[in-house]
């Protein structure tokens, strides 16, 4: 990828394929710019320390029992993606902090309750033919951009809410394959696809008012969790595709990563550096907070700040001190 790419240029290249969408140069343009770009042309791997765990060890070691110890709480779909991977296994966690982010930032959507620590799925597992129909279109297609994405997740809209807001937290059964070898990446990207699917649920409803927009915002807004990423990232989606909802999704994401940020000063966050990114490929997103979101990333040497960026606006001020992006990464 070309160094002086930048998420500005993206967008435009989108606007214009979408006013001509026969324009295959362009189409093909945008894919190659977003290849290998985190959310734009793949979903990021998990960091949280339990995953990178399952990933170190083989499937002869995750038969057997272990007790591991975290020296803070992570989030949900860690810990029961790893308790899936590992099903043995004892987990005994450290205070959660505060705030707390076992509690919604706004009511709404229950997917998760919790006994102390510990997280089980407050959702009955989704139906049989919503789960298989949900795996059978995910697995064979690959990541893309966001307009290619929205598109590629049309057909979820003929399965029902209620499956793929239990499939993000009731995953259908890995496949056998490269997925062995990613732990805690097959949940991830079922998260972000069931929010697109999502994105399409209701689609003859206004934007401001629509049921899609307010169940995207309640899982936005909910329990702190991957789920937090892929429904934000469904709201971009809709940005990019839809330029009259751009300033409402520009300032529902900078809410959320504003309050993030807040969060992060007194305890850890694992998903700091992907909303971070997020942020960053958010249409009609504020200069100042686009800033701070490269300097978070040029802080672990992730995309989009371990490269020449430009916002479109003043050039970005120097890294700031590292001890935001600590507080974020540290275990």
């Amino acid at each position: 990828m070309p160094e002086d790419i930048n998420a500005a240029s993206l967008i435009a290249l989108a606007d214009r394929l979408r006013a001509k969408p026969a324009q295959s140069h362009e189409r093909l343009e945008l894919v190659t710019s977003c290849e290998g770009l985190p959310w734009l042309g793949r979903v990021p791997a998990a960091t949280e320390s339990c995953i990178k765990i399952l990933a170190q060890t083989d499937p002869k070691t995750r038969s057997m029992p272990c007790e591991l110890g975290i020296s803070s709480m992570e989030v949900p779909s860690a810990l029961t993606t790893f308790r899936r991977w590992w099903p043995k296994a004892v987990i005994a966690m450290g205070d959660p902090g505060q705030p707390d982010p076992r509690k919604p930032l706004k009511p709404g959507i229950v997917q998760w309750r919790f006994d102390g620590v510990n997280a089980s799925p407050a959702l009955s597992p989704p139906s049989t033919a919503g789960s298989a129909a949900i795996a059978a279109h995910f697995a064979g297609l690959p990541w893309a951009p966001p307009p290619m994405m929205y598109d590629a997740a049309g057909p979820l809209a003929d399965i029902e809410a209620e499956d793929l807001l239990a499939s993000m937290v009731h995953p259908p059964q890995m496949p056998a394959g490269r997925w062995d070898r990613l732990p805690g990446l097959w949940e991830r990207y079922i998260q972000a696809w069931c929010c697109l699917g999502l994105l399409h649920h209701r689609p003859e409803q206004p934007w401001p008012t629509s049921t899609r927009r307010q169940m995207l915002i309640e899982l936005a807004y909910g329990v702190e969790d991957w789920i937090t990423e892929a429904a934000l990232y469904a709201l971009i989606t809709a940005a990019w595709v839809d330029p009259a909802c751009r300033s409402d999704v520009a300032g529902l994401v900078e809410t959320r990563y504003l309050m993030m940020r807040e969060a992060a000063e007194t305890r850890p966050l694992t998903i700091g550096v992907s909303v971070a990114q997020l942020v960053y490929i958010t249409p009609g997103m504020p200069n100042e907070t686009l800033n701070h979101a490269v300097d978070l990333t040029a802080a672990s040497q992730e995309w989009p700040g371990n490269g020449s960026v430009s916002l479109g606006g003043p050039p970005a001020p120097p890294p700031r001190q590292r001890s935001l992006l600590d507080r974020l990464r540290r275990r």
